[in-house]
């Protein structure tokens, strides 16, 4: 059987939808467009200057606007013009409008700080560039990232505090009122020109309007111990307090004070220190004045409070201390300010009155208010012999303060003039006499010793023979010898009325009868009181030893 060969017919076109090149061509135009995509949306490439890196890798760490990646690092260089690292970036177009002079650039890294964990994000996406902008006039491509959070002034209220002492205080501490938390410090920096540390405080939008021109800033106290009448008073402040320490303040609110925005509140020590009462009705009113020191000027701190009759009107800005080899010892040359406006009246400025105060004598002086503490304040008091001069110190432009040196009341300078008034006693001469005196009157006292022992057997005797006349006279045989005495006696007085009569013969005038006469006046006194004396124990027998 024959097998029929099967015809094949060639076809001259070409088939492109079941062309084998079909799907690379697909490919292709995806690609292509991809690519479209990928660079219709680059934006520019933007420079960033930053002191460390901080774990930025090029090619992987993003660039977040409003949470929203928008960019990524393209690489990192060492800036080699000054310390810090360059980061170049590519951004998106759509963030084109954005680059201009608000825009803020910074790293975004993980932190533990005092209002809590930060960047937790990063720890499984990496550090990040994080960026706030509004849309501007000028496009820039360069910058200067920040080293922290940019914080926008928004509903949130911020002030400015000085402290010229160090403060253990940090970003995120809370700022308290009344013992709640209002706020919180936003950034601390060191201010050049008067060496103090600038605070900036951020108060939240609902406790604005706790601040105003009156308000004080002070550190927090852990522990506040008060002795009120007679009763102390202990307070230890809570736990984030202990923990994280803080910053409170309190406002006086009266429609006369500003709201505060544009004035540079002072940081206060304590809150006594912050208390402390001002005198005067005007606004402050502070003048420099040189105070110069000789002398013990150990204690002198460049912060000394100025006080004026128990009220401090200033503190001293600057000290400074040098030998002086003819003197051979130290001197203190110091700045300070003094608030006239606590001299002030209703009437009269208070600058003008303290001239009027200096013209009848004011000088300033060192006094340490308290013996146990190395610490001396300056304290200006009256004295008619110290002439104001109003002269001023040509490196200060300031006048100088009539002054005097430091008056020691610390404890060995009060033992030494204890020791010096003792001295003065002459305590020696007065112990030598009075052993003398001692001596002397050894014996007397001896003597006296002698007496009371005889008093004693005396009152002894005594007192036997007390009981012994009870007992006579309170028997029966006493009692009857009163009556019979009382009949001997009348016959005796009739017996001498008759002798008397008898010698009536003789002379009146005679020696014998003047004798006689006398005689018998006693006798009849003596009778009159025998027998009041008999009435009395005919009474009461035993009234010669009890009494009436």
């Amino acid at each position: 059987m024959a097998v029929d060969e099967p015809i094949v017919e060639s076809k001259g076109s070409f088939n492109f939808i079941t062309s084998i090149w079909l799907v690379p061509f697909i490919a292709l135009i995806i690609g292509g467009w991809l690519v479209y995509e990928h660079f219709s949306k680059l934006g520019p490439e933007i420079r960033v200057e930053f002191k460390k890196s901080y774990g930025l890798v090029a090619g992987q760490s993003v660039i977040k606007f409003r949470d929203v990646a928008v960019g990524k690092v393209t690489r990192i260089e060492i800036n080699s013009q000054k310390e810090g690292v360059i980061v170049y970036a590519r951004v998106n177009k759509d963030v084109e409008p954005f680059l201009n002079e608000t825009t803020k650039l910074w790293i975004v890294k993980p932190e533990v700080g005092y209002s809590g964990v930060k960047g937790l994000d990063t720890l499984l996406s990496g550090t990040y560039i994080n960026m706030y902008a509004k849309k501007g006039e000028k496009k820039i491509t360069k910058f200067v990232g920040l080293e922290s959070e940019y914080v926008e002034i928004g509903d949130d209220r911020y002030y400015a505090i000085s402290s010229s002492f160090p403060v253990n205080v940090k970003k995120g501490t809370p700022i308290y009122y009344k013992g709640k938390q209002v706020g919180e410090i936003g950034e601390i920096d060191l201010d050049t020109s008067n060496k103090n540390i600038s605070i900036l405080v951020k108060i939240y939008k609902k406790y604005g309007n706790l601040v105003n021109s009156s308000t004080k800033f002070w550190v927090q106290s852990i522990v506040d111990l008060k002795l009120n009448y007679n009763r102390v008073e202990f307070n230890l402040a809570p736990l984030p307090t202990l923990v994280m320490g803080g910053i409170s303040f309190d406002t006086s609110f009266d429609k006369n004070y500003s709201s505060g925005v544009d004035k540079i509140f002072k940081l206060y020590r304590s809150l006594a220190d912050a208390k402390n009462t001002r005198v005067g009705l005007s606004k402050p009113q502070i003048k420099n004045f040189v105070f110069e020191f000789k002398g013990d000027v150990s204690s002198l701190d460049s912060d000394a409070d100025i006080i004026y009759k128990g009220f401090k009107i200033g503190e001293l800005k600057r000290l400074k201390i040098k030998y002086n080899k003819n003197l051979k010892n130290f001197e203190a040359k110091c700045l300070g300010g003094i608030d006239f406006a606590n001299f002030s009246t209703s009437k009269s400025d208070g600058f003008k009155n303290f001239k009027e105060l200096a013209k009848s004598g004011i000088v300033a002086k060192l006094e340490k208010s308290n013996f146990l503490l190395n610490r001396a304040s300056i304290i200006l008091t009256e004295d008619n012999a110290t002439e104001f001069k109003w002269i001023k110190d040509k490196e200060y432009n300031a006048y100088i303060f009539p002054t005097k040196d430091l008056e020691k009341v610390g404890l060995m300078a009060t033992l030494t003039n204890i020791a010096k008034k003792l001295e003065a006693l002459q305590l020696d001469k007065t112990v030598d006499k009075v052993n003398t005196l001692l001596d002397k009157s050894k014996t007397p006292i001896d003597k006296l010793s002698k007496v009371l022992d005889n008093t004693n057997k005396l009152i002894k005797s005594s007192n036997k023979t007390i009981k012994s006349i009870e007992k006579i006279v309170s028997s029966r045989d006493f009692n009857a010898i009163g009556g019979n005495l009382n009949k001997t006696l009348i016959e005796f007085k009739k017996t001498l009325n008759s002798t008397k009569k008898m010698l009536n013969g003789y002379s009146s005038n005679s020696l014998f009868g003047d004798k006689l006469d006398a005689t018998l006046k006693e006798l009849h006194n003596t009778t009159e009181q025998t027998n009041r004396l008999l009435h009395k124990l005919n009474k009461k027998p035993n009234s010669l030893i009890f009494g009436d």
